[in-house]
């Protein structure tokens, strides 16, 4: 993953990171294009992709800025980008935040995610919130 960008506004950091070639540990969830040009969410072990991104979190919080921000937010961009029903492009992106000491986190998807992987988009949320709270007791 690259960093793209690490900013804080008041309290409030937010980074930035976009799949590259050499670790794209978010677009290898995916299967194969269907039929209708959309890619679905492959169930399988998500480790691979959780552990890189608790390491890249790890990583931006034992270097964060003085004063520690009192919310930090991780947004990471996959490389796919897909239409919707109406023709918009969706890109599918992970969101996390620490607040408070718990981790949440959000999953931006196209229309056909919802309609094919829901249920493993849900499954990878709860996952990710799961490890990054354990973690950070």
């Amino acid at each position: 993953m690259k960093k793209l960008f690490d900013e804080t506004y008041e309290h409030s950091r937010t980074v930035w990171y976009i799949s590259d070639e050499a670790d794209d540990v978010i677009e290898a969830i995916f299967g194969a294009p269907s039929e209708y040009g959309g890619r679905m969410i492959m169930p399988t072990d998500y480790n691979a992709m959780i552990s890189r991104l608790k390491e890249l979190i790890r990583s931006d919080l034992a270097n964060a800025p003085e004063p520690k921000p009192t919310a930090t937010q991780w947004v990471f961009y996959s490389n796919l980008v897909s239409d919707d029903a109406i023709g918009d492009k969706v890109r599918f992106s992970i969101y996390i935040r620490l607040k408070e000491g718990k981790y949440e986190c959000n999953i931006n998807i196209t229309d056909f995610l919802l309609a094919t992987s829901f249920d493993e988009v849900i499954k990878i949320r709860n996952l990710i919130e799961q490890c990054l709270n354990i973690d950070n007791r």
